[in-house]
């Protein structure tokens, strides 16, 4: 799938019952939430394919934080954030930085 195609469906699919304001594995995953898609919402509206460094950063850690999450959900919450893991993976492999 394609980036554009994972952020149609995240952005069509609710954020994991029973997540919201919790620390799985340490790691706050409304915040790595809402910072990524933050991201990925500005990289996705961006026809240059480029990022500036500070979301290009931003990208990294929240991929690195989502690979602490994903050994400790399951069902509706690992599909969730595998996607979200997805695209900053692949944003971060094709992205120019600005």
């Amino acid at each position: 799938m394609s980036i554009t195609e994972l952020w149609l469906d995240h952005s069509q699919s609710r954020f994991p019952k029973g997540y919201g304001g919790n620390d799985v594995n340490g790691v706050s995953v409304t915040s790595v939430d809402t910072y990524a898609t933050g991201c990925i919402g500005s990289y996705i509206g961006h026809e240059r394919k480029s990022i500036d460094l500070e979301r290009y950063q931003v990208l990294q850690k929240c991929k690195s934080e989502l690979e602490e999450v994903l050994p400790y959900v399951d069902g509706e919450a690992f599909i969730y954030f595998g996607r979200l893991h997805e695209m900053c993976s692949a944003i971060i492999t094709e992205a120019s930085i600005a």
